[in-house]
């Protein structure tokens, strides 16, 4: 490895904002599990006039060069959202990749510090890309899996990296599968109805565009039901929009649940097909027959692999364990439509939800992945 110094430089053209979505593939060259993002929606993400995020936060990225190589990058970024809900003083770093060589990830690290300070915090914290609902934390466990879709996926070193600039932990995230090998489907239909009853409510399963229309009352759920969590920022109406324009034409209706009291949501889960599956294969393109391949890919193929991906139930409903039946629901759906299913994941699970993680145990869910955040004063 050279000991050249590497520069470091703020992103100030179109031709750096490509380098610093295009230097991943660098670093995962010879990693079979890593899954290329799309680079259009990357640009879209990634653009203070368009990216949902800039709603409520700003940005700053930086590329580390040596020589004409790009050797690594990082975003530093505050969000007006956080603060309001929890503190001032602390900034965010997100979009972390660098080779292996910690003068290079000390440079990076203290080029967001630098932006950050004269934001006027003190505390550095991440990596989040950007908020706690997008790519959250840095993959410590489970490196021997493909991700599933919104998780990270890094290499073992990065860890090494961030704790020898003087990170601390702050926060871990699970992500657990739940495959099919262990379920009496009459038990659980019994058990599911039980508890349905005893509540006075329905689950339903609504067209794709009935969900859709009902965001709004989905997003206010979500909000409330999480707002006492860790980190937890609201979602934002473009932000929750922009996710169900992504998710809308991969959905397929009987992976959308919604428990009723009368006409009124109480309880939901949104699973969708696991598009890294498809995506792992187009090298970062979404052209036209690439959208029909991962469309026939998660609208009509037989499932194997899903993600659960939000999922609450109304604060004024959690004592009659409505989580349960949600859970209980998405199992047997699977063992009655989707007999080729693998395994769904289920994440991310914050580690104080010690109720959800012990019920995801309960139904035989198996913890195969762990995601860390970390703090550094600055």
């Amino acid at each position: 490895m050279s000991h050249t110094a590497c520069r470091i430089s703020p992103v100030s053209s179109e031709a750096d904002l490509d380098a610093f979505i295009r230097f991943p593939w660098t670093i995962y060259a010879n990693d079979p599990l890593w899954v290329p993002p799309i680079i259009e929606h990357q640009k879209t993400f990634l653009d203070r006039t368009r990216g949902p995020f800039f709603e409520v936060g700003r940005a700053e990225y930086y590329l580390a060069r040596r020589g004409d190589a790009v050797v690594g990058r990082i975003s530093a970024h505050i969000n007006s959202a956080y603060e309001a809900l929890h503190d001032p003083r602390t900034g965010f770093f997100g979009f972390f990749e660098c080779e292996d060589n910690q003068e290079t990830a000390n440079a990076l690290f203290r080029a967001a510090s630098a932006w950050l300070r004269a934001q006027g915090k003190t505390r550095l914290h991440g990596p989040l890309s950007f908020a706690i609902y997008d790519e959250v934390g840095l993959l410590v466990e489970g490196f021997d899996e493909m991700p599933s879709m919104m998780h990270t996926h890094n290499p073992r070193y990065y860890e090494d990296l961030i704790l020898n600039f003087g990170f601390h932990k702050t926060f871990d995230w699970y992500a657990y599968k739940i495959d099919e090998s262990q379920f009496d489907l009459s038990a659980m239909k019994q058990r599911r109805d039980s508890i349905l009853a005893k509540a006075g409510c329905r689950i339903t399963h609504p067209p794709r565009h009935e969900f859709v229309r009902r965001a709004a009352e989905v997003r206010e759920l979500f909000n409330d039901i999480w707002g006492k969590n860790w980190g937890h920022v609201p979602f934002t109406e473009r932000q929750f929009a922009d996710i169900f324009v992504q998710l809308e034409p991969i959905m397929r209706r009987d992976l959308l649940n919604v428990i009723l009291e009368n006409d009124e949501i109480v309880a939901f889960s949104v699973v969708a097909p696991d598009v890294n599956r498809s995506l792992h294969g187009f090298d970062g393109r979404l052209g036209t027959q690439n959208m029909l391949n991962l469309f026939f890919d998660c609208r009509v193929l037989p499932l194997e692999y899903c993600r659960a991906i939000i999922m609450g139930v109304k604060k004024t409903h959690q004592w009659r364990r409505l989580h349960h039946a949600i859970i209980l629901q998405i199992i047997i759906n699977f063992l009655e439509n989707h007999p080729q299913m693998d395994y769904c994941d289920c994440s991310l699970i914050p580690e104080s939800l010690v109720q959800w993680n012990k019920t995801l145990l309960a139904y035989g869910g198996k913890r195969y992945k762990t995601f860390r955040l970390y703090d550094r004063d600055i």
